[in-house]
């Protein structure tokens, strides 16, 4: 791949292609054991990011599967543009699978069988029965396209992978079979030839079938009572997803309180956000250094039925409201109708004719012009556009299923990661303006989104600006910005050699002189070769022993007596081996060494001259299939990962932080987490309401004081808390000292969050509250308190890690608990700060039921 994934991905990739051999491996001992495969991941995720990863794998192979070359992958979809998006994405992201395996299946395509070695694009429309220049024999077609499906299932079976893009659409009736069911589960066709001439063919079902989808309960629900057909799921974790920073950390959803019209009054607050969206992102490239940065759009949502004369009316405030809207090129539409809408629009008093052009929603991203784009429905599907970052729907609270469905596709963050820097946090949020919403139907569209929801997003209703409570002290705000956050890298590196190559990229890409003159990548590729280089010194016999013996083939060839069919003799025999099969080998080393450590030994080998190429390959292969070659490297390489942090630490102190955390991630030990001070940006966007998940109805927040952050005008902090913290809150309150305290957030660089284990997936925890209290002479002193349901399957490794986190950092906090509610409504407390030893860490570890945790709080815990 062209980049590296992350984490969520790989696994899924992993685990599909183990999935896949294991479906291969039952079709050869079973024929009729078909599979279903559903690989599911959030909307905004990379589903096709990870096929791609999936087809690259499957066709060049990996370090844990071998490759299978001769696959062959027929790519479906209900729509051409999706198919066509889709086949961008994967060269694209790939840097093996070229664009000559990547192929349409155009009108001209006539074929007995699909080919090996080769992914077709297909939407099923052109199976119908409408489409005969794709299904009708005679007039120069010799094959229908249902005749090379058929073929090409009977004559390959196995290497045969049927891929369905969005596969619980066209799918899930079986009552009336669809197109794209007649090709999963076989059917009999009717071909069509010339002169109104039908034949009859009977299609097998697709032996193997990989389904993409949002939800794994949507691909099951395509799959299901399929006869025969083994249904497996891969499912992306969402934690992790939402860890990785692709997805946004809020929606903020705003609506007219008053009972009056305000189409024309939200627009313009949508622009208003838009532009400063757009000084936003200008802002951050120039603080972090970034080259270039994302240009927001506005979308615009209309009813079916809106008329010319209405889009010139919205046309009209987008021009009134910003001068980013004069350029011609800057608003366009995505109707169904793809004819141009003509509009009168007013520009410095001059009344003049303005055409809206239509664009396809697979167009959008790429244009760099498109401030504004103007919609019906069209934009629901097939849609990734992750620079949409504001928008207005003018359809009515009926519609609030398709207005969900479009949230859930503007979720994706632009940079494809979240945005640390705590002065630019508005750029980890969506807005949403609903004018046509009261109260009562904001909450139904709401509901229908968290109902319906790929990964959970918060939501804030009527978000507000909370600005620096100015009745907080001034010395608490000195205080909490030493604290220390600890987040896992969000890229997953598998071997030292790995981070070894990043890092010298990152250092060569950031101008880093190199001491030596050369270049920081040369030096991370000569390590790799001078590591693989002693291993062979140090193993000649051996590595030479098994290097000759790949040169050649043995094989024996026995004699029978043609009469009696006796034996009458067997002669062992040699053959050398043949160039594809060296070619296959020189395959088997790149798989087994990370990174390009392969190519780079065979390529120094080739340089000295001293090998022919034959020699080259094998001596490659050999040194792969050693244990010690690939302990070196990772050692070695670690070694130099280390040796160069040492030397560019105070130069990398000194980058921007958004390259400061390039670098941590790579210094960062694999497995471990990264550290930085938590940021506590000027203001902060807060939800004001919230829905009731019971009675269905938006309730605005109670107002607490004493918050770090308010509303200007009341110097209150909206919010909701459970029984447990409510009562938390109120004994601090109580306790005359206090100065301020922080509830602390889940996600985002001015949350504190503590790295840990669950069950080998490594996740943050956001411990519940700060508070500041006035300690005399010893200034500020900072207490963290975290309540929590300790029914939760998750207690344990929590306060475990919480625990050493305090141990590590005991100095930074006067006083630390973890709180539960007794049977009997007391608030019990666990002091984890003045730890000396990490026994504490262990009981928290081993108690990992609800009564097991009860009874360690009754042995060394106390009232609250």
């Amino acid at each position: 791949m062209k980049f590296t994934l992350a984490d969520y991905q790989a696994d899924v990739v992993d685990e599909t292609l183990n999935e896949i051999n294991i479906a291969v491996q039952r079709l050869r001992s079973n024929c009729d054991r078909k599979t279903a495969i559903g690989l599911s991941a959030p909307t905004g995720a990379g589903k096709t990011v990870i096929a791609s990863a999936v087809l690259e794998g499957l066709f060049f192979g990996t370090q844990d599967s071998d490759p299978r070359p001769d696959t062959t992958v027929l790519w479906l979809t209900d729509d051409g543009e999706l198919n066509e998006q889709s086949r961008k994405k994967i060269r694209a992201s790939s840097d093996r699978i070229n664009m000559n395996m990547l192929r349409t299946v155009e009108a001209d395509f006539d074929q007995a069988e699909f080919s090996p070695g080769q992914v077709y694009f297909l939407n099923v429309q052109k199976l119908g029965t409408g489409a005969t220049r794709h299904i009708q024999t005679g007039d120069g077609r010799r094959y229908s396209l249902w005749e090379t499906i058929g073929n090409t299932i009977r004559h390959r079976g196995s290497s045969f992978i049927v891929l369905v893009d969005e596969a619980h659409r066209g799918a899930t009736d079986r009552s009336r079979p669809t197109i794209l069911r007649r090709i999963l589960d076989g059917a009999t066709i009717e071909v069509p030839g010339i002169n109104e001439t039908l034949r009859t063919i009977v299609n097998p079902p697709a032996p193997l079938v990989i389904g993409l989808s949002a939800t794994p309960k949507k691909f099951e629900a395509a799959m299901r009572g399929a006869s025969g057909r083994s249904l497996v799921q891969v499912v992306a974790d969402v934690q992790k997803v939402r860890a990785s920073g692709l997805i946004k950390e809020r929606i903020n959803v705003s609506y007219a309180a008053d009972d009056q019209p305000s189409d024309d009054t939200l627009i313009r607050q949508a622009v208003a956000d838009l532009d400063r969206s757009e000084r936003q992102w200008q802002k951050w490239a120039r603080t972090t250094g970034a080259s270039s940065n994302p240009v927001p759009l506005l979308a615009i949502q209309v009813p079916d039925m809106t008329t010319d004369a209405k889009i010139g009316e919205i046309v009209q405030t987008l021009t009134d409201a910003s001068d980013a809207f004069d350029n011609a090129d800057s608003i366009a539409h995505s109707f169904g109708e793809h004819a141009p809408v003509t509009t009168t629009t007013r520009l410095s008093g001059v009344e003049m004719p303005r055409v809206i052009q239509y664009i396809a929603p697979t167009s959008i991203a790429q244009s760099g012009n498109l401030r504004a784009v103007i919609f019906k429905q069209a934009l629901t599907t097939g849609w990734d556009c992750p620079r949409a970052e504001v928008m207005v729907s003018l359809r009515s609270a009926q519609e609030h299923t398709q207005i969900a469905q479009l949230i859930g596709r503007m979720v994706r963050n632009p940079l494809a990661k979240k945005i640390e820097e705590p002065e630019f946090d508005d750029l980890n949020a969506v807005d949403l303006y609903l004018p046509h919403f009261n109260k009562i139907e904001v909450a139904t569209v709401v509901k229908s989104f968290m109902d319906s929801a790929d990964i959970e997003v918060p939501v804030q209703l009527n978000p507000k600006r909370m600005i620096r409570n100015p009745e907080v002290p001034s010395a608490v705000w000195g205080v909490i910005g030493g604290l220390t956050r600890e987040e896992k890298p969000v890229r997953r590196f598998k071997s030292n050699v790995n981070r070894l190559v990043r890092l010298g990229a990152l250092l060569d890409n950031s101008d880093f002189e190199h001491p030596g003159g050369s270049s920081y990548t040369q030096e991370s590729r000569d390590v790799v070769v001078e590591a693989l280089t002693s291993v062979y010194n140090q193993n000649r016999v051996a590595i030479d022993r098994v290097a000759d013996s790949l040169l050649e083939v043995s094989f024996e060839m026995a004699t029978f007596d043609q009469h009696t069919g006796a034996n009458t003799g067997t002669v062992a025999r040699t053959a050398a081996t043949s160039q594809k099969n060296l070619r296959q080998l020189l395959e088997e080393a790149r798989r087994r060494l990370p990174d390009a450590s392969a190519a780079w030994y065979s390529t120094s080998l080739v340089i000295a001259d001293t090998l022919d190429w034959d020699e080259v390959v094998v001596r490659t292969v050999a040194l792969a299939r050693s244990a010690d070659a690939r302990e070196a490297l990772e050692a070695q390489c670690g070694s130099r990962v280390e040796s160069w942090r040492r030397s560019t630490a105070g130069s990398v102190a000194r980058l921007n932080p958004t390259q400061r955390q390039e670098f941590e991630t790579v210094f960062a030990p694999i497995g471990s987490a990264l550290s930085s001070n938590l940021g506590m940006p000027a203001a902060i966007s807060q939800k004001t309401e919230i829905l009731n998940k019971q009675t269905g109805l938006i309730e605005e927040l109670p107002l607490y004081a004493g918050h770090l952050y308010a509303l200007s005008e009341t110097k209150l902090f909206p919010d909701s808390f459970t029984g447990w913290e409510a009562s938390v809150l109120e004994a601090e309150q109580s306790s005359g000292t206090l100065l301020g305290w922080y509830r602390n957030p889940v996600g985002g660089s001015h949350a504190l969050s503590v790295h840990y284990l669950d069950s080998e997936v490594s996740k943050n925890l956001y411990p519940d509250f700060l508070f500041f209290h006035d300690d005399g002479a010893n200034g500020v002193a900072i207490d963290l308190v975290d309540p929590h349901n300790h029914s939760l399957a998750d207690t344990a490794p929590k306060w475990a890690a919480l625990a050493r986190y305090v141990r590590k950092h005991d100095g930074d906090f006067r006083r630390a608990a973890i709180v539960i509610k007794d049977a009997g409504g007391v608030l019990l407390a666990i002091q984890l700060s003045g730890q000396t030893d990490d026994s504490l860490e262990r009981k928290l570890a081993e108690a990992t039921s609800k009564e097991s945790i009860e009874q360690l709080f009754r042995e060394v815990g106390g009232a609250y």
